[in-house]
């Protein structure tokens, strides 16, 4: 009788073990390249550059001083022929979204910090995230969430987000608790 039920303790564990691990999702990735930002301020068009060179192709994706002076209501001429310190400017949420719209021909909508299920799923249907990040009282940072994956820690089952920050070269993994704190809102790109 000691024998069955230290083998039915086996099982259960084994049982328990299994069905835990079927219940991470698999990783999610969606092929979009990190560009890094050319000025100290430019991570906005660096995220929205991001999203159309993933759409229309290295061809089709202006230079980032284009861009800039497009959502300003200047010609290309006016950022990228020379210097000029009015193009070195911070731009907002709506700036990021119509330059996607009208570069990239993707529309996109607002919206507010979410769990890391609903931004799973999200990923998981093929739409990238750019998410704005509180950096200080009054300062902001945008990165584009491409990705999602998971792993087994000290902890539990974590959630961790591939990330295009436009102020590194490549995607970095970064935990989710990280993000969740300083996340302030969201483009979600259709």
């Amino acid at each position: 009788m000691k024998h069955v039920l230290e083998f039915l303790l086996v099982l259960a564990v084994v049982v328990v073990t299994t069905s835990a691990k079927a219940q991470v999702p698999p990783p999610v990735d969606i092929p979009i390249q990190n560009i890094p930002q050319e000025t100290d301020v430019w991570c906005w068009v660096a995220v929205a550059q991001q999203i159309i060179l993933a759409s229309r192709g290295p061809s089709n994706t202006p230079a980032q001083c284009a861009l800039v002076a497009t959502a300003n209501g200047a010609t290309p001429a006016a950022c990228c022929s020379e210097y000029n310190p009015l193009c070195v400017t911070t731009g907002s949420i709506p700036q990021i979204q119509n330059l996607i719209r009208h570069f990239g021909g993707r529309t996109s909508k607002y919206a507010p910090p979410t769990d890391p299920m609903t931004l799973y799923r999200t990923l998981a249907r093929g739409h990238a995230v750019i998410v704005q990040l509180r950096t200080g009282q009054s300062s902001a940072h945008v990165v584009v969430v491409r990705g999602m994956s998971f792993f087994r820690g000290p902890k539990g089952v974590q959630p961790v987000l591939h990330v295009n920050d436009p102020m590194a070269i490549f995607t970095q993994p970064v935990l989710y608790a990280q993000i969740a704190p300083i996340w302030m809102s969201a483009i979600v790109i259709d």
